[in-house]
């Protein structure tokens, strides 16, 4: 390891000293190579006490054996390729900002699950609480570049050494109306032969396939496909494609790459070539907590599910998690041709695998598959369960079957475990918007309404806190928030009760959920599982979970749907984004319209009423742990810079 820092040079010397001691880390992490790419990193800024930043990348290569059975359930890994020591070997992409004076950290790994290869140095926070923020990289499907966050999987033989073949299906959705399109397929095909795919295409969900002919597609190469796009169908319309695949990826080592490099990183005083583990120098980390972001969230109840978070010595690996705007989901990773970057929606990707039972973290039993299971099953045997704090947007409520996490298979009201809380932030499309008065686009793109501005980042800053303190000196976090069944703030998507909005369709569309047999294609449906919504307030704005302080001092209805327009399949929802449907200004307008809700002037009498309203809601927040003071101050600064109710 070329590390250019005093520090860790000295303490490279005074690992020698004490090499006799280290333990032999059974090589699951046999050599990392890191150096320093940016020291200071962030432009050389000061955060508080810790001061500055560096950052470091290179690659972490390990090694796991196939028999030890906390690897035996990573699919195809008894034919994944074995070196000297019958051990399969990958390699990973790591990278860490840790500060330059690692006296000065707080001793805690802050891992953020890279989505799809991104680079996410996480928020200003981090680096002022002083984490060492760490991402390692797990999606095997991407090309690596120089920026980029992968992993390095091996591919699959069969024990003869011959090429694994299969079938893998992919979708495409281009919504727009070119009429030649092309698009990769993510595993080669074994055979450049029409005749043994399947090409459809479909209006929408529950469409009929309408069989492609051969002269309507082609192959470019291997990876690649060519469409003369048919007459008939919209922007909107789904493409499939049923092909024999070769070369399947161990895409389950992902989840082993992550816990390896992070239990080498808390416990390990070098790696298996003697290099010292970068965090050293500062006294190895007392814990370690990993936060997800939507896919990256599914990959973490993925992780916990399959029982990733023990490591190959029975230790815990992160003693807090934070999935967030992942819903009731997982992740179609541990699977031969497994697509980890696939989330299923009402209108794309519905039937890929990764959304079926358990979607709890409690323990419940599935009529429906007449099965008991749970997401902490696994860690609860092994006491390597961490505390959770999981998070969603409204958007998950409709898009993502977030009810699911506090209901059974029926509907009924289910009870977290104790180191479980969850919260819902109403308002919000899928990631949160820029906030209510930033500059945001007025074009609704291929959906029927303006996208949902309400933040999100926000209160998950909050929640990073809350978790933070949880885990290190047992601080309990606020009380979960979430829309629940027994508070009837979580009710059938039909009678939320939204109002008669003139120029907005409201259908109850939401993300509906059977039992599938993915063992064929398209997969056999078994029982209807019951999702839940969240009831609304007069003005369409919900009720229960989270309520931003723009939410609660509205200026229009904020919503976690959206519908496609005329053109893209309309009436679907469109996915990922929320409504905006501001309020009318004067009362004049909204009575001619024949709008429900209440004009600006009939809310706010002056502006400075507004504002005030707006500061009150942010301090109860406060006052309840949910906000930072920060950013508290920053929605009252906008609130106070915008133009609402100033003619009134």
């Amino acid at each position: 390891m070329r590390i250019t820092h005093v520090a860790a040079i000295l303490a490279a010397t005074f690992i020698g000293s004490i090499l006799a001691l280290a333990p032999d880390a059974s090589a699951q992490v046999t050599r990392m190579d890191l150096q320093v790419v940016e020291s200071p990193a962030f432009g050389g800024e000061h955060f508080g006490d810790t001061g500055q930043y560096e950052r470091l990348r290179g690659v972490a290569y390990g090694e796991v054996d196939p028999n030890d059975v906390r690897n035996r359930g990573i699919v195809n890994i008894h034919k994944a390729p074995l070196n000297a020591r019958g051990r399969v070997e990958y390699s990973t992409t790591v990278e860490i900002y840790r500060p330059i004076d690692l006296k000065r950290w707080n001793r805690t790994i802050y891992h953020i699950v890279p989505n799809r290869g991104r680079v996410n140095p996480g928020d200003a926070i981090l680096r002022e609480m002083g984490f060492a923020v760490v991402q390692v990289g797990w999606q095997g499907d991407l090309t690596a570049t120089d920026t980029n966050i992968v992993p390095f999987l091996p591919i699959a033989k069969n024990s003869n050494g011959s090429l694994i073949v299969g079938p893998a299906v992919e979708e495409f959705i281009f919504n727009d109306d070119e009429e030649v399109s092309e698009a990769d397929l993510t595993y080669a095909t074994a055979a450049l032969v029409q005749a043994m795919a399947t090409f459809t295409v479909r209006a929408r969900q529950g469409a009929p396939r309408v069989l492609l002919e051969d002269s309507a597609w082609s192959y470019t190469n291997e990876r690649r496909i060519r469409i003369n796009r048919p007459r008939g169908f919209d922007g909107g319309a789904i493409y499939e494609i049923t092909y024999l695949a070769k070369d399947p990826i161990v895409m389950g080592l992902g989840f082993a790459a992550t816990r390896d490099v992070i239990s080498y990183l808390r416990h390990e005083i070098t790696d298996g070539d003697g290099n010292p583990n970068p965090l050293m120098s500062g006294g190895l980390p007392n814990t370690a907590i990993s936060i997800g972001i939507s896919q990256s969230g599914r990959f973490l109840r993925d992780m916990l599910y399959l029982g990733f978070n023990e490591d190959v010595d029975g230790r815990i690996v992160f003693d807090g998690m934070h999935p967030d705007i992942a819903g009731s989901r997982k992740t179609f990773t541990n699977y031969q041709f497994g697509q980890p970057g696939r989330w299923q929606k009402q209108h794309e990707d519905h039937f890929f695998p990764g959304d079926q039972f358990p979607f709890t973290y409690a323990t419940v039993y599935d009529p429906i598959s007449d099965r008991t299971d749970g997401l902490l099953v696994r860690c609860s045997a092994s006491n390597t369960c961490p505390r959770i704090i999981h998070s969603d947007g409204e958007a998950e409520i409709w898009q993502a079957r977030s009810s699911l996490l506090v209901t059974n298979s029926m509907g009924e009201h289910v009870d977290l475990p104790e180191n479980v809380r969850a919260y819902l932030i109403a308002g919000t499309r899928h990631g949160g918007g820029p906030g209510v008065h930033a500059e945001s686009t007025r074009d609704t793109g291929i959906c029927q309404n303006l996208n949902s501005p309400i933040a999100l980042a926000q209160i998950r800053r909050a929640l990073t806190v809350a978790l933070y303190k949880w885990v290190v000196d047992g601080t309990e976090p606020p009380p979960s928030r979430f829309p629940t069944v027994p508070l009837g703030t979580l009710v059938v998507p039909t009678e939320v009760g939204f109002p008669n909005i003139p120029d907005v369709t409201f259908t109850g569309s939401h993300n509906p959920l059977r039992r599938n047999n993915h063992d064929v294609f398209p997969p056999l449906q078994g029982g209807g599982y019951v999702v839940l919504a969240g009831r609304v307030d007069p003005d369409g704005n919900m009720l229960g979970g989270i309520r931003h302080p723009n939410l609660v001092v509205p200026i229009g209805t904020y919503t976690g749907w959206n519908l496609r327009r005329e053109g893209f399949a309309e009436g679907a929802q469109c996915a990922g984004a929320g409504s905006y449907i501001p309020f009318a200004a004067v009362a004049a307008d909204r009575q001619a319209s024949g709008d429900p809700r209440l004009s600006i002037e009939e809310r706010y009498p002056t502006h400075d009423a507004y504002v005030s309203a707006v500061a009150q809601a942010a301090d109860r927040l406060v006052q309840d742990r949910l906000l930072l003071q920060q950013d508290a101050d920053a929605i009252i600064e906008r609130a106070e810079a915008s133009e609402v109710a100033r003619s009134n």
